[in-house]
């Protein structure tokens, strides 16, 4: 195993997976992008002190991924009661600067087209969509429709940032009718601002192939300065 023992996580992004389940997106103490698996909400919020945090370090055990079709981020989260996760620091502004853009990629071809399947990208957004799931009225639905840096090619992907959903939940919540007018000003901050979207890939789905080996890209992460 070439991945494996203590390891000082930074978090970048909290992404949905399904039911519980969610997807914890950051670099190691080298730079080197990680996706500790499986991890559940309750690893999140069910402690009484914080373990992970958007711009925390955690102190954590892992080991190369055991499963079928690993991707090459992807790391075994190791429970063990004897060394648990510990929230280290979280990063001030001008940390938070400096990594952002020692981390950014040029394009989405740049990660893809390299064996990654996580990256970091700056975007010119297009549009921004949040709408009740048209197969699960149950469940919502975000889209971001955007041009990397290169502006070759218009996205337009699926946003699975668990804080991005909770946010327009809540403002639907508590702000019935407004949506159309809040999804328009997130637009104009969004490209006011210095924004960041971490990406990603899924698995490989053989039943329904995506367009990059068989897996589907997804805006996990929406970080702005």
């Amino acid at each position: 195993m070439e991945n494996q023992g203590k390891t000082r996580f930074t978090l970048l992004a909290i992404s949905k997976l399904y039911n519980t389940r969610v997807n914890l997106v950051g670099i190691d103490e080298n730079h080197r992008w990680i996706r500790p698996m499986p991890v559940y909400q309750s690893d999140i919020f069910a402690h009484e002190k914080k373990v992970f945090e958007i711009f925390g370090v955690t102190e954590l055990v892992l080991n190369d991924w055991w499963g079928t079709a690993p991707r090459a981020e992807d790391r075994f989260f190791v429970r063990n009661p004897q060394i648990v996760p510990k929230l280290v620091k979280i990063l001030d502004e001008t940390e938070k600067a400096q990594l952002l853009r020692s981390l950014v990629d040029d394009s989405v071809d740049s990660i893809f087209s390299r064996g990654r399947t996580l990256g970091l990208i700056k975007a010119v957004v297009k549009d921004v969509n949040f709408r009740r799931n048209p197969h699960n009225p149950l469940e919502y639905e975000a889209r971001l429709v955007f041009e990397d840096n290169v502006g070759s090619m218009v996205y337009n992907w699926m946003v699975t940032d668990l804080m991005w959903h909770k946010e327009f939940q809540e403002f639907i919540r508590e702000n019935p009718g407004q949506l159309s007018k809040r999804l328009k000003e997130t637009r104009q901050m969004l490209n006011a601002k210095e924004s960041y979207f971490v990406i990603g890939l899924t698995r490989i789905f053989l039943e329904y192939p995506g367009p990059y080996g068989g897996c589907w890209p997804q805006v996990l992460g929406i970080i702005t300065l």
